[in-house]
């Protein structure tokens, strides 16, 4: 299943977002109602970035994730906001995700938080909680959440979470910059059809 961009490809993605400095660029929302938990994930960027890639996404004529200004996503009093000034960030949804496609999405949790101080039971417990965290956890979940928001199966779900539990970090940089490019229109087909064999 390795995937090994060409050079050119491999400079765009290799640095991510490290000109931000160790700043976190994703978020995990999670809300829970009655028996009902959903977990949002959200790309964290400057609103002049986000605002970039949404004018790319209309002149391509394809859909952009609406944002929002980072505070009214996040809150005040999440931990490691304040170590970072926030004014001038917004958080833009990746996905969403409920029911059978969040329970098959968990063990990828625990993958991308394997080299961090984040304790996966923040997000997969219960209750709601908010936590920022890392791109490169973000990049990988990214994948898990993009990829199984479609399918129906289960196996299917399962097999494209296994696929992107054991993906390299440079595998899962260049698959998100497939699946989040304007100029790649088919980047997440094209993911469901490597991991799980979904057309």
């Amino acid at each position: 299943m390795s995937v090994y961009p060409d050079e050119e490809q491999a400079g765009s993605f290799a640095l991510g977002s490290s000109i931000y400095g160790g700043r976190p660029t994703f978020a995990l929302v999670r809300d829970e109602t009655g028996n009902e938990a959903t977990i949002t994930l959200y790309e964290l960027l400057p609103t002049e970035q986000a605002d970039a890639r949404k004018r790319r996404l209309e002149r391509r004529r394809r859909q952009s994730s609406k944002t929002h200004p980072f505070h009214e996503v996040i809150g005040e009093d999440v931990a490691d906001t304040e170590d970072w000034t926030w004014d001038s960030w917004v958080a833009m949804k990746v996905r969403q995700l409920s029911g059978s496609r969040l329970r098959c999405l968990l063990q990828l949790f625990d993958e991308a938080f394997r080299d961090t101080d984040i304790d996966p039971s923040l997000i997969t417990g219960t209750g709601s909680a908010t936590v920022l965290i890392p791109e490169e956890p973000g990049v990988r979940l990214s994948l898990g959440f993009i990829g199984v928001k479609p399918l129906q199966r289960v196996d299917r779900m399962r097999a494209l979470t296994r696929g992107v539990a054991r993906m390299s970090l440079e595998e899962c940089y260049y698959w998100h910059a497939k699946c989040r490019s304007p100029n790649s229109p088919n980047g997440a087909k094209a993911l469901r059809t490597l991991l799980a064999k979904h057309k």
